[in-house]
């Protein structure tokens, strides 16, 4: 299994931090979204995969449609707190986490994948970074302060990234 880093109860303080640091993340995503072109382009220039969000999953997984099929992917380097185990009670922030990836990738969004060393995990899940209009969303998960760095050897392509995004 995976370990999954502590989570805490959610303070007040905390909820404000997440409060201020959504709203600088959602300024600073929205603007950099205007800017890109279209997916297949963003495909071609960045060597990665098009694809189309169905839905997402919770804060750190969504489902697309890619190479014709509906895949699960694990976005890679970032963990998001708990909100859709059926094990587990949902954790602090995980209901804000899956709402703000939400407001990021609606359904019919398109984006593109791109991949590491071991592109699927245990579960049968895709890992991949994706990007929004040149915009790593991985990252901006912890930029917003909806999610956490995270490294699971050998895939830390997008380590780095996400680790700035939180600092």
């Amino acid at each position: 299994g995976i370990d999954r880093p502590k989570r805490r109860s959610c303070t007040v303080k905390d909820l404000l931090a997440a409060a201020a640091a959504h709203k600088v993340a959602t300024t600073i995503v929205t603007a950099s979204l205007v800017v890109g072109g279209g997916v297949a382009a963003v495909a071609a220039s960045s060597g990665g995969d098009a694809a189309t969000v169905e839905r997402v999953v919770d804060g750190d997984t969504v489902d697309v449609t890619y190479q014709g099929e509906v895949q699960r992917v694990r976005l890679l380097n970032v963990d998001a707190p708990e909100s859709v185990d059926p094990d587990q009670p949902v954790e602090c922030m995980g209901s804000e986490a899956s709402a703000y990836l939400e407001r990021l990738l609606p359904a019919g969004t398109g984006v593109v994948l791109e991949f590491d060393e071991d592109r699927t995990d245990q579960y049968g899940r895709l890992l991949a970074g994706v990007v929004l209009h040149n915009t790593l969303v991985n990252a901006e998960i912890a930029r917003a302060g909806f999610g956490i760095a995270v490294l699971y050897e050998p895939n830390d392509r997008f380590y780095d990234d996400v680790l700035d995004a939180q600092q």
